[in-house]
């Protein structure tokens, strides 16, 4: 919704509603005034009121001013001027122009002309006494009043029914009235407050979200604010539980106050942030070259295969015969040749050989490309000027070992959670936006940061992203798993107008690896030595990418559009998704179902 809205009045037509803060582009030529009164009052929702009389046109030509601005322009242009009464109604008024000269009259027969020609019911003070001269020609009979009492020290208050009173300031310390004052919007800030741990940002103290109801009022500087303005004997409280600020005070000082509650106790406005977080990781492999394996190339050499029978002798009728076993299971000596030890046969005498097959060459020529890509779109809706935080992803805790010597001089081994768990894995952000008042324009601070586990374990013991260490001395060793993380963190502050996508990347790491490998000797023969060399290079390029989109939502009608908006999109997903899942087959079959359960409703 556009807050720079434009009227052309007898060209185009009126423009939605904007708000307090509306900027208006004003182009009226020949139109009355109550036109452009209505016109204003329907942009920002306030009471606007006209009074009766007879007004010239209006012809002025204004580009993105704030409304009430143009408003006192517009007025002024024919010859009106705007005031404020009790409970912020504003009426635009012509009044009667008042000129006076004298010298060294009573300030009492002063307020006396001036409210005959005002035709207003005005109270002299006893108090209020002294002369002055005057010269005053075609001014509003308000403005002459009070100048005329200021001039000499003196106030004027405004009573109810429009009774104008003229005192003298220290009389009103004894006529202090006690009002309260509920606040709507603006209050003290929550104990809650988003957390993120980085570097780059102040650590929070403890007891900044413990502030109890004595440091409220150092901590919600709008009371502070108020408190100057009090008099000298004017005092004020504030109920946190109810939000509401009680002041004793005078009359005087009660409308300044409630000027500055209108003022700032206002609608704040909310900012819609749509974020899109892209982190890539792209891998090239080349392999070339003959991989010898791990060990490279093997030559072994075996000894000849000389058989003996030291210290036994076979079939000679030596001691060993008679503990022999024959073939038929029978332990004595040998009596049957045909199936004792003594039928052996000798094998043929094996000479030793040089043996390659420990040599394994491959030839490698390999390319390999790796694309990943991993997307996360979170949304999240802050008010204006509040901090907004939003975390995706998972928490891991892990241990920490512990070596204690006991009372005899062994060593104990203990785990117990590290001091530094849990580790938190995921994206998060935090965002504070600033809506520039009565613009669609706004400034971010933006803070994402996006962690993940970078270990290499592989065993059972380590997780995924994990290492294992081993601890401990011989006899006594172990293993744990410790993570290794890897985090990317981003602090800017932007300025976007609503609707706009602002892009925030450059964060990009290239690891380059190259492994070379050859044999001695060999490798260094022209030509043929290529055979026995193999090289690997390895690149690693990770980036991170963070696309945020921010709207902002000046009403209930806007958070609706942009609901309906993430609906309509959403269901559009799901219906591609449904088409690419479907086949013809399924369809026929999903509407063959439909129809036969159809048919059971009409006969039910």
């Amino acid at each position: 919704m556009a807050l720079a809205a434009v009227i052309a009045l007898g060209a185009t037509g009126m423009a939605q509603t904007v708000g307090k803060d509306a900027r208006v582009n004003l182009r009226a030529e020949g139109r009355s005034l109550a036109e452009v009164v209505d016109y204003l009052r329907d942009q920002t929702g306030v009471n606007l009121v006209l009074l009766p009389g007879e007004y010239g046109p209006v012809s002025v030509k204004l580009t993105d001013v704030p409304w009430r601005d143009a408003l006192d322009v517009v007025a002024e242009s024919v010859g009106c001027v705007v005031s404020e009464r009790t409970g912020g109604i504003l009426v635009v008024e012509r009044p009667r122009p008042f000129s006076l000269e004298t010298r060294g009259t009573d300030i009492a027969e002063v307020i006396e002309l001036i409210a005959k020609v005002g035709g207003a019911n005005i109270i002299v003070a006893p108090e209020v006494t002294g002369s002055l001269s005057v010269r005053l020609s075609n001014v509003p009979w308000r403005d002459a009043l009070d100048v005329a009492c200021k001039t000499l020290g003196f106030t004027v208050i405004e009573e109810s029914r429009g009774i104008l009173r003229v005192v003298d300031p220290v009389t009103l310390q004894a006529q202090m009235t006690t009002k309260s004052y509920q606040l709507r919007y603006i209050r003290p800030q929550s104990r809650f407050r988003p957390n993120i741990k980085s570097e780059f940002l102040m650590p929070m103290s403890a007891q900044q979200g413990q502030q109890s109801q004595q440091d409220v009022s150092k901590s919600f500087t709008v009371l502070e604010a108020l408190r100057k303005a009090l008099s000298g004997g004017g005092d004020l409280d504030y109920v946190q539980s109810q939000n509401v600020v009680i002041v004793r005070d005078t009359a005087q000082v009660h409308e300044e106050i409630t000027q500055m509650i209108d003022r700032l106790d206002v609608e704040p406005a909310q900012v819609f942030v749509d974020v899109k977080f892209v982190s890539t990781l792209k891998g090239d492999f080349l392999d070339l070259g003959v991989d010898y394996g791990d060990g490279g190339p093997q030559i072994r050499v075996g000894g000849g295969q000389i058989p003996t029978t030291l210290p036994f002798g076979l079939d000679g009728g030596d001691w060993e015969d008679a503990i022999s076993v024959s073939q038929l299971g029978h332990v004595g000596p040998v009596t049957d040749p045909a199936n004792a030890l003594g039928a052996l046969t000798v094998p043929d005498t094996v000479f030793g050989v040089l043996s390659f097959t420990g040599v394994n060459a491959t030839l490698k020529m390999l390319q390999r490309d790796t694309d990943s890509e991993v997307i996360q779109a979170p949304k999240i809706i802050a008010l204006d000027g509040t901090e907004a935080t939003i975390f995706v992803g998972e928490t891991i805790r892990y241990a920490e070992a512990k070596t204690e010597q006991g009372q005899a001089g062994g060593l104990s081994l203990s785990l117990t959670e590290a001091q530094s768990s849990p580790v938190d894995i995921g994206f998060q952000l935090m965002i504070v936006p600033h809506v520039v008042p009565g613009t669609n324009t706004l400034t971010m601070e933006v803070i994402p940061k996006e962690t993940s586990l970078s270990g290499t374990g592989q065993s059972a013991l380590a997780p995924a992203g994990f290492d294992v260490f081993t601890i401990g001395a011989a006899g006594e060793e172990g293993s744990i798993a410790l993570p290794r993380t890897r985090s990317s963190t981003i602090v800017t502050t932007m300025l976007l107008e609503s609707g706009q996508t602002a892009m925030i990347g450059g964060l990009t790491t290239d690891v380059d690896t190259k492994t070379e490998s050859r044999v001695p000797y060999l490798s260094a023969i022209p030509l043929i030595g290529e055979l026995f060399k193999n090289e690997k290079a390895e690149r690693n390029r990770r980036s991170l990418l963070v696309f945020l989109t921010p709207t902002v939502v000046h009403s209930s009608a806007d958070t609706e559009k942009i609901v309906q908006g993430e609906l309509l999109r959403r269901r559009s997903r799901l219906k591609d998704e449904y088409e690419a899942l479907m086949t013809p087959q399924t369809k026929a079959a999903f509407e063959e179902a439909r129809a036969q359960a159809e048919a059971l409703d009409e006969d039910r």
